[in-house]
């Protein structure tokens, strides 16, 4: 956890000196950033499994057409959808983690849905190396500077929970 707090501390040096949203564009941001996690929860459901039916359909066609050297090549691809999957569903996962500590505007809400734009990039880069989609990488590098920036701009209104006292 050290780590990411170290990491945190960076990339907000990173976006302190940016333009500021208006204080009520960052309070509505604060309040109703829990229900958009929500939509990106089903979202990125729906988009794994549109992946996981798009990859078997896909690696089955290059069987079909390519014979080993298609077999190869659907393997291959088959193997980089794997890995992608993964970061998608550990993303998806940590999102839905992060709702009711944002609904309560816990810091660990917000400490989560850093954590899932971190995941996001490795996962982009572990693309890029298996795959060379270099506008998949960007698109991602992209999104997560502009979600970065949002993420930063609200980060003041989580607070990290009090330890409960003992009676």
């Amino acid at each position: 956890m050290s780590q990411v707090n170290k990491m945190e501390q960076t990339v907000a040096r990173w976006y302190e000196n940016t333009p500021h949203l208006p204080a009520n564009g960052r309070q509505w941001l604060a309040n109703n950033i829990w229900w958009l996690a929500l939509v990106g929860v089903v979202l990125g459901t729906l988009a794994i499994l549109g992946i996981m039916m798009t990859s078997l359909l896909v690696s089955s066609i290059f069987v079909a057409v390519g014979g080993a050297y298609g077999a190869v090549l659907g393997g291959f691809t088959l193997v980089a959808t794997l890995i992608i999957l993964a970061f998608a569903i550990v993303s998806v996962i940590l999102t839905g983690l992060a709702i009711s500590p944002l609904k309560t505007k816990l810091k660990k809400g917000w400490t989560l849905l850093f954590v899932v734009m971190l995941i996001n990039v490795l996962g982009a880069v572990l693309d890029f190396i298996f795959t060379f989609n270099l506008s998949g990488l960007l698109l991602t590098v992209i999104m997560a500077g502009l979600g970065g920036y949002l993420l930063f701009e609200i980060r003041s209104f989580f607070v990290v929970a009090k330890p409960v006292k003992k009676a």
